[in-house]
């Protein structure tokens, strides 16, 4: 009989690391890129990157710490990059926080937030998985579909839903 494969290593979590690994690489590039491209390119990635993170197993046990590499300054350059792409387009309005059912008034956000504080927890996660320790690896799985589960899916989302209006706004004006 095949010895199972260890959640870690199973097919659904090799792609969610390849598309986390991926997604990472282009928001730490994408200063210098236009509004355009980046809005296209995005629009493709996060769904898939939900998808994948949606569809990754959860291991089995999972105790244990593991180090968070991305520092404040990493952040912020990705949340300045993103902010530099977006411009005018940065901000949105969202009505799907938990603040908001105490509110009449929707709650401002950033693209670029949301979407640095996608990157901060899918980094960490991928500079886990480099780095080859089996018992570390499943403790950054678990912690990252655990976020995922409580808010930077949700920011994905928000993200995503800007994205979407964004790509929409600018085909409708080129069409009339």
């Amino acid at each position: 009989m095949d010895k199972p494969i260890n959640t870690i290593y199973s097919p659904s979590v090799i792609d969610f690391v390849t598309v986390s690994a991926e997604y990472c690489k282009y928001v730490e590039q994408c200063a210098g890129t236009g509004r355009s491209e980046f809005v296209d390119v995005m629009r493709k990635l996060l769904p898939m990157l939900y998808l994948k993170a949606a569809m990754a197993e959860r291991p089995v046990a999972a105790d244990g710490y593991v180090e968070h590499p991305v520092t404040e300054e990493d952040y912020n350059y990705v949340a300045s990059s993103v902010a530099a792409v977006m411009q005018e387009d940065d901000d949105y309005l969202d009505v799907f926080l938990e603040d908001f059912k105490y509110s009449d008034v929707p709650i401002r956000r950033q693209v670029s937030e949301d979407l640095a504080d996608v990157y901060q927890a899918l980094r960490d996660f991928v500079e886990v998985y480099r780095q080859g320790f089996d018992d570390a690896m499943t403790v950054a799985l678990s912690e990252v579909l655990e976020q995922f589960a409580l808010g930077w899916g949700q920011r994905l989302l928000g993200a995503l839903r800007t994205l979407h209006e964004t790509w929409t706004m600018n085909n409708s004006s080129a069409d009339n």
